[in-house]
């Protein structure tokens, strides 16, 4: 957010001042024309101009003469050097540090809100009690449609449309085998509810166990 924005801008600050203010105090004083230095003379216009070459890629005069091209013939290779060296720090290093924290924010951001979410749809009772009505049903619809299961329980006990509480009170008999529980692990509708339940992938696996 603003936060993020407002350490951006002060982290970008810092090499531009300190380049703005080393060739102030180098070649601004230079009165030779035409060699790049009259974009130094003050402190305002060095910074201005550092800030131009570091941050915007606009490092040439009014004439369209790259600055430092003609710094380097004048006044040699120490002041290019050190704008190299911060071209390459603010280019390659710092911008990629703060691309880093606006990621890192996004993602933060993102961890919060799915936890919330979560947190949400838990705190609904009445939610959590419909999804898990479902569960309980189609597991039974699944269970009873297992061909071992009916050798060991008459069906006719429930009606056509059983409710939760009549399906509860079969459910004590109802015996899940590694068969049945693979079968549940991969209908659709089961990991569904699972997911809506936050159940993970993962955790279903160990469901079993």
């Amino acid at each position: 957010g603003m936060r993020t924005l407002m350490w951006s801008a002060v982290l970008i600050t810092f090499p531009v001042f300190v380049l703005g203010l080393f060739l102030r105090e180098t070649i601004g004083s230079s009165q030779t024309p035409g060699a790049g230095a009259e974009h130094f003379q003050n402190l305002g216009e060095s910074c201005f101009t550092a800030w131009r070459c570091l941050v915007v890629g606009d490092c040439t005069t009014k004439d369209g003469h790259p600055i430092f091209v003609l710094v380097l013939r004048e006044h040699g290779v120490p002041p290019v050097a050190i704008y190299v060296l911060s071209y390459t720090f603010v280019a390659y290093g710092l911008y990629n540090v703060i691309v880093a924290i606006y990621v890192e924010n996004t993602v933060a951001a993102a961890k919060y809100n799915e936890v919330y979410q979560k947190r949400q749809r838990l705190s609904d009772q009445q939610i959590l009690a419909e999804k898990s009505a479902t569960l309980v049903r189609l597991v039974w619809d699944l269970w009873q449609q297992d061909s071992s299961s009916s050798k060991h329980h008459d069906m006719d006990c429930l009606p056509e449309n059983p409710t939760v509480q009549q399906i509860s009170d079969q459910a004590a008999i109802m015996q899940i085998t590694p068969a049945l529980f693979e079968t549940l692990r991969h209908h659709p509708r089961f990991c569904e509810i699972l997911r809506d339940l936050d159940v993970s992938d993962e955790d279903q696996l160990d469901l079993f166990e």
